[in-house]
């Protein structure tokens, strides 16, 4: 937690040497301690505040930054106009994503962007394993897989703090998980969006 300047200005004047010429208050000196001072407790306060930046999720100076040292995105979203908090989140996800190929995985990835889904797999069918009304799947059906989307739209809603002047009040917009996920899917595998009402 940054420090008062009056705490700091304790501070300095208590690193003084001890004796008559330094040791009156109130002069010359202490003038000159009361700008160091100042300039310690903005110092101090402009690293606490760049605590916040160390975040994708929080950071707002250092957002282009983070932008920057990731590279343009491979969906294109970022040559949209996002809003900063599209910009945050999907910044952040770019940041922290490590991979996988689970079902898990995919649903995390989607929940980052925004977006609930769920997942279906698919398997070929087999004699002595069919029930009546079952359908019948064929070979290499079980390299299909099936994202769920509950709506097609996402509403986005300005939000004060977080939004910016400028935006609009909101906005809709289609879900932009499916450049993501096709990018990250196995390679053998064929993924099928399918949307839904939300």
């Amino acid at each position: 937690m940054a420090r008062p300047v009056s705490t700091i200005l304790k501070s300095l004047i208590g690193k003084l040497a001890t004796g008559f010429a330094l040791g009156r208050r109130d002069g010359v000196l202490d003038a000159h301690l009361q700008g160091v001072a100042t300039a310690l407790a903005d110092a101090e306060a402009g690293a606490e505040a760049l605590m916040t930046e160390t975040d994708p999720r929080s950071a707002d100076k250092l957002l282009a930054d983070f932008e920057r040292c990731l590279g343009p995105d491979p969906c294109g979203r970022d040559r949209a106009a996002l809003t900063v908090e599209q910009r945050r989140k999907l910044a952040h996800q770019r940041w922290t994503a490590r991979g996988g190929q689970s079902i898990p995985f995919f649903i995390s990835i989607a929940r980052a962007l925004g977006v609930e889904i769920t997942i279906d797999e698919f398997w070929p069918s087999r004699a002595g394993g069919l029930r009546a009304g079952q359908r019948l799947r064929p070979e290499g059906c079980q390299f299909v897989w099936r994202v769920n989307i509950p709506g097609l739209v996402t509403v986005i809603n300005f939000r004060a703090g977080i939004s910016r002047a400028g935006q609009r009040l909101g906005s809709f917009e289609l879900s932009s998980i499916e450049c993501e996920l096709r990018r990250l899917k196995p390679a053998h595998t064929h993924i099928v969006f399918s949307y839904g009402e939300a």
